[in-house]
């Protein structure tokens, strides 16, 4: 058995919001603190409320101007904070993300 600390850092030990948005998308995790961690894993009722809400969030921002992302997108919070929430709604008027990459601009609803 192995002591990971002892050794030095792992490529996952001390990622910068950077590295973290550059990962492949089928990469799962969120950063906390610098280190990526396990994504809790949805179950049926929870994929189904969310689909629910980018529905409705979708049917009241049609033809307003808004729009509505889905999980997978990755959200700079922190100097060394990252989530990937499963939906973000940015209002009519607001500010608008980058088509790819990491996003900093916070949206006005996250669930």
């Amino acid at each position: 058995m192995s002591d990971q600390s002892a050794a030095g850092p792992t490529p996952r030990d001390d990622l910068t919001l950077e590295q973290w948005a550059a990962m492949p998308e089928d990469e799962p995790g969120e950063l906390v603190d610098g280190r990526l961690e396990e994504e809790e894993m949805p179950d049926f009722v929870h994929e189904l409320i969310v689909t629910w809400l980018g529905h409705a969030f979708r049917s009241w921002l049609s033809g307003r101007g808004g729009f509505v992302g889905g999980s997978g997108a990755k959200f700079a919070v922190g100097p060394r904070r990252g989530r990937k929430p499963d939906l973000s709604v940015y209002l009519p008027g607001g500010g608008r993300p980058p088509r790819r990459g990491l996003v900093r601009l916070p949206p006005d609803v996250v669930v």
